[in-house]
C-alpha cells in the first residue's frame, strides 16, 4: 500500500510526459510537475524500500525518527505530489488550497519522511 501510491504517480506522471506534443520543451510547467512529482516520489519510495529492509529495527523498537524542522506547505506539496497520481486514476483531483498566513510562516519539528509514509 505504502509503494503503490507513489509508484502509480511516478507512472503516470511519465504517462503525461509521454503523451506530450513532440518538440514540447523540457521547461514546460506540465514536464516541470511531472518531474518533481517523480522525484519526490522516488525518495519516498527509496526510504520506504529502506524502511522494508530495516523490519528488524522496527521490529525491536529500535527504529530512530529523525526530527527536523518543516513547515506544514512543504508537506502538504509532497503529499499531494505523492498521491496526485493514485487521485487521478481514480478521477479525484487533489486541491492544495493556501494555508493562513501563520500557518503557513510556522515551523515544526517532525521526522518528514514519516509523516509522508
Amino acid at each position: 500500500h505504502d509503494l503503490r501510491s507513489p509508484l502509480l504517480s511516478v507512472a503516470n506522471a511519465v504517462a503525461i510526459v509521454l503523451d506530450l506534443m513532440p518538440g514540447t520543451r523540457v521547461d514546460d510547467s506540465v514536464v516541470v510537475e511531472c518531474m518533481r512529482a517523480m522525484a519526490t516520489c522516488s525518495q519516498l519510495m527509496q526510504h520506504i524500500v529502506s524502511d522494508m529492509l530495516d523490519f528488524e529495527r522496527i521490529d525491536s523498537g529500535r527504529l530512530v525518527l529523525v526530527p527536523a524542522a518543516m513547515r506544514v506547505s512543504q508537506l502538504l506539496v509532497a503529499a499531494a505530489d505523492t498521491f496526485g497520481g493514485l487521485a487521478t486514476a481514480k478521477g479525484v483531483t487533489l486541491c492544495l488550497v493556501p494555508l493562513p498566513p501563520d500557518l503557513d510562516r510556522a515551523v515544526f519539528i517532525g521526522d518528514v519522511r514519516r509523516l509522508q509514509q
